[in-house]
């Protein structure tokens, strides 16, 4: 517990510089004290709470966040700076991030990750954009045993973007993969044009300097909204990814047999850092699988939400609440994961889970709030993924 409030207090005085910073340099206004309110992200029962202080100074943005796990005690801490110029920005973050293996445990076990990255944005017109990113993450692990102990992972990302350049998940894919702002569902997403987005990422690890790892990651999605009636439609995903040029480290070991009698769970076998494998399961694949439980090197999904509004554009008031839109929504999602591409074709192995939740958008004073909740569960599954997934999350918009 004594590591864990260390790491809290240290990360917690990592973040707020910025801010204090941008709001020196900014003379003092009833506009200028708004401007640097919290946004403020609640996600169960993950029991996550992610807190951004932004600030706006002419072309430069100032930002700093914090995400916090009640449950395992994890925290990670961001500070970015972020130029717009008028053909292109740029974005220089750091980041420390730390995780636990369980806020009871009296383990010293952590694993954490810190790192520094540049990220140029090229924007061709207002719907497509490329990107380019350097980066460069250094692994520390409680565990002095682990292969992946102060080692550091050094690399480069070229990707493109086609559709509105606000949208959390499709970002994560094209630029910064950590610190998202990631909603449960839809609804209230902007996608893009023709209401179509599309989002492709090529990842390049390179033993260059002191990086330690060597592997190519091939990554995109599609989104797509489909009007059924003139207030209810589907929101569309399909993501598809690949990890590729992996060493199995247990065939590299010397002698080969090293591996034989160990228990060796089949993600820590590869020579790619678990932070970069897919997930099926979460929050943005399919809603009813767990989190951890569902890591691989190869992973396809297709996931469709069904809106149907209860009332919209209204205003029924309740206290300092005023309720403006809910919806009601079905899901259904597909998908499959693994090591290898043969892997994710296996339908003796696909998940199929379903669900039903609400999303609903109200005001309290400036702010607008969307909350989500979905009920999901596989019906088809290997054993160690079935399970019930209640999913919730809170968001505030200015």
């Amino acid at each position: 517990m004594t590591i864990r409030i260390a790491a809290l207090v240290s990360l917690l005085c990592l973040a707020v510089p910025p801010v204090l910073r941008a709001q020196e340099a900014t003379p003092p206004s009833s506009s200028g004290s708004r401007d640097s309110l919290p946004y403020v992200n609640l996600y169960l029962p993950e029991g996550q709470a992610s807190v951004r202080l932004r600030k706006l100074i002419r072309n430069v943005l100032f930002e700093s966040q914090i995400d916090y796990k009640f449950v395992t005690g994890d925290i990670s801490t961001f500070l970015r700076y972020k130029y717009y110029a008028r053909d292109f920005t740029y974005k220089i973050a750091v980041f420390d991030s730390i995780g636990f293996s369980g806020v009871q445990s009296s383990s010293l076990d952590f694993d954490r990750v810190r790192g520094g990255l540049l990220l140029f944005e090229l924007p061709r017109n207002y719907n497509e954009r490329y990107f380019l990113l350097l980066q460069d993450d250094r692994l520390t692990f409680g565990n002095s045993a682990d292969a992946d102990n102060r080692k550091n992972n050094i690399y480069t990302k070229i990707a493109y973007q086609y559709g509105t350049p606000f949208d959390e998940r499709m970002n994560a894919i094209v630029g910064e993969s950590r610190g998202r702002i990631t909603p449960v569902l839809t609804a209230f997403r902007e996608i893009g044009p023709q209401k179509t987005g599309i989002a492709l990422a090529l990842t390049e690890s390179a033993r260059l300097a002191t990086g330690d790892y060597r592997y190519t990651k091939v990554e995109g999605e599609a989104l797509r909204r489909w009007d059924t009636t003139p207030t209810s439609f589907v929101v569309t995903r399909f993501h598809l990814g690949t990890i590729l040029g992996k060493q199995d480290l247990c065939a590299l070991s010397t002698p080969p047999a090293t591996c034989i009698g160990k228990t060796i769970a089949q993600v820590d076998r590869y020579s790619v850092p678990r932070y970069e494998m897919f997930k099926l399961g979460g929050r943005d694949a399919l809603k009813g699988v767990k989190d951890d439980s569902s890591l691989g090197t190869d992973e396809l999904h297709l996931t469709n939400e069904y809106f149907v509004p209860v009332f919209r554009n209204r205003d029924f008031r309740s206290w300092i609440l005023h309720w403006n839109t809910l919806y009601g929504i079905g899901y259904l999602g597909v998908g499959n994961f693994g090591f290898s591409a043969s892997d994710v074709v296996k339908s003796r192995t696909a998940v199929v889970d379903a669900g039903l939740g609400t999303e609903t958008s109200l005001t309290v004073r400036d702010f607008e709030v969307l909350v989500s909740v979905i009920v999901a569960k596989p019906f088809h599954a290997p054993d160690n993924l079935k399970g019930k997934s209640i999913r919730f999350s809170i968001k505030t918009v200015r």
